[in-house]
């Protein structure tokens, strides 16, 4: 009995470490991770557990089995239980600077959003992850020395028990204090019917992700035999979008129903689609309806409109637990390791599984691919097509002929340029089917772009978004360009008229100069703290955009 009793007192503190170990890597840590960016993830909480609670059972009975050996080798091969102490007082070490680490060395951590980081800038941070390693192991020794290896263990349960409570803590409050338990209607967008284009009347939305107007502007100026691509478009050069990302971009566009933080952001989205002016009456034209994006958060009643939209989703297991490992080194490793989480791969959305249709594709070499190769199915019904692809968007990681590069080499201008050649596959496609005169074609960006890096004479600027405009039937002998203030709040109206029949030489004729355009910005990965501003000149001046005192916080 009493040898039970002390087997028991030996190994729970390795059952408790092995328990708290794993609840923080693969249960409180991918939830919160998931708690705090719902709208980021095209899964829910429901999917994800079912996945979670395996391999935190298994990451468990691997830790306690690798702990339990080593008691059984030093108790019963050599004799000497201090073997187990040591080692169990090793893993401690390195459970608590995790720890310590993910949770409270955490804030100065990069956003995730693709771009490559140079950790060895980091160079504070990296200090004190040393430092924390010195000070967990030194402080240990000392504790061995000062009460003996059988003391400092016994120390192991309670104060691991302690980290497990909070972490307890932290997680219900995260559950319940976001929208987590939030049952998503989960849809994706395929490629299916993307080559369909009608023979009687088309209506194109393409948007390229961050090309900023100026500079693509100079681009074709530079190159005279691009100008011919747009030769049928009005150009706007001086339109400003509303918000500087795309999250709160597309839902705007489609709707001019500004998010002001007032509801989680799946809340506003699925609303502003719903509200749609112009979804509403080519769905009510009956035309035949497709939405092509890598993240659509819809209402179920809004995504049934359109065809290509599926809601059967699964999981790639394999996939997902790699995202969640390279998630995990990234919030828990030391400065100076970090870099080996690659987490500028990280991509739940490579998670999803493949259930019989092509999930469509953002990628610029993608979609060229298909307009150069493909041909176009036509039909007799009404088509209506909006595109989201990639455009020049970081990385950059393609040449001028789309060819793909070093991301850490290739240029904002080169990127620009890869996605003039891609809209322009697209055009001749569209014209080689017949497809192009019948069309209403409206090409832009979300948003703009600038990293501080002076490309050219002047500042690119998230706020001035290309914008080229075509009606139906509507030719020039060359591009007309516009210098109406046009802003994305004014965009509803115009393809309402375009849906008419106006060519886009007529569209905002209510809109004249000087104007006052609003504008919402924001930090990246920081939504919940929006500032409105005034763009008081022109789209591209940022000297004047000035702020009206305004916060929507959330």
């Amino acid at each position: 009995m009493k040898k039970g009793v002390q087997f028991f007192k030996d190994i729970l503190p390795a059952i408790i470490l092995a328990l708290t170990t794993s609840f923080m890597f693969l249960i409180f840590e991918p939830i919160s991770l998931y708690a705090n960016n719902t709208n980021d993830f095209w899964f829910d909480l429901y999917d994800m557990i079912p996945l979670l609670i395996p391999q935190f059972f298994l990451f468990f009975f691997i830790i306690l089995i690798v702990l339990l050996l080593c008691y059984f080798i030093a108790t019963k091969l050599f004799k000497k239980i201090v073997i187990y102490y040591i080692v169990l007082s090793i893993v401690f070490c390195l459970f608590l600077i995790s720890y310590i680490q993910g949770n409270f060395l955490s804030s100065s951590l990069p956003g995730v959003n693709g771009e490559i980081f140079n950790w060895r800038q980091y160079k504070a941070e990296s200090i004190t992850s040393v430092v924390l390693w010195i000070i967990i192991f030194g402080v240990s020794l000392l504790l061995i020395k000062k009460f003996t290896f059988k003391k400092y263990v016994s120390f192991i349960a309670p104060i691991t028990s302690a980290v497990l409570v909070m972490l307890l803590i932290s997680f219900i409050s995260s559950l319940f204090t976001t929208n987590a338990l939030e049952d998503k209607f989960i849809s994706k967008a395929t490629f299916d019917y993307y080559n369909q284009v009608s023979n009687n009347r088309n209506f194109f939305i393409f948007l390229v992700d961050a090309i900023d107007s100026r500079s693509f502007d100079k681009l074709l100026q530079d190159n005279p035999d691009y100008q011919s691509t747009f030769k049928d478009f009005t150009y706007y050069q001086d339109t400003v979008s509303y918000y500087p990302y795309t999250r709160d971009s597309i839902p705007y566009i489609f709707s001019q129903i500004p998010n002001h933080n007032e509801t989680d952001f799946s809340k506003y989205s699925k609303n502003a689609f719903a509200s749609s002016n112009i979804i509403k009456i080519l769905n009510e034209d009956h035309y035949n309806m497709y939405f092509y994006d890598n993240d659509i958060i819809m209402d179920r009643n809004t995504a049934s409109i359109f065809k290509n939209i599926s809601n059967n989703i699964k999981i790639n297991n394999k996939s997902f637990y790699t995202e969640i490992l390279r998630y995990d080194l990234y919030k828990y490793l030391p400065y100076p390791l970090k870099g080996k989480a690659h987490i500028e791969e990280l991509d739940f959305g490579a998670s999803e599984l493949d259930e019989g249709h092509a999930d469509f594709d953002w990628h610029d070499r993608v979609n060229y691919d298909i307009y150069n190769n493909e041909e176009l199915e036509v039909v007799d019904n009404n088509v209506f097509h909006f595109i989201h692809l990639e455009g020049a968007h970081i990385w950059f990681n393609l040449d001028e002929n789309l060819n793909p590069i070093d991301k850490t080499v290739g240029t904002y201008s080169q990127k620009q340029i890869a996605t003039f050649k891609t809209i322009k596959a697209y055009l001749d496609r569209l014209k080689s089917a017949n497809a192009y005169d019948n069309a209403s074609i409206v090409i832009l960006a979300d948003h703009g772009y600038k990293d501080g890096v002076w490309e050219y004479d002047y500042i690119n600027n998230r706020f001035n978004p290309i914008l080229y405009i075509k009606g139906v039937e509507e030719t020039h002998s060359r591009m007309h360009r516009s210098d109406k203030p046009i802003s994305f709040e004014d965009l509803g109206q115009a393809f309402n008229d375009l849906y008419y029949g106006k060519p886009s030489t007529e569209l905002f004729s209510n809109i004249n100069s000087p104007r006052e355009r609003t504008i919402i910005y924001y930090v990246w990965n920081e939504e919940d703290h929006m500032v409105e501003e005034i763009q008081t000149g022109k789209a591209w001046d940022e000297t004047t955009i000035i702020e009206t005192g305004n916060v929507f916080d959330r």
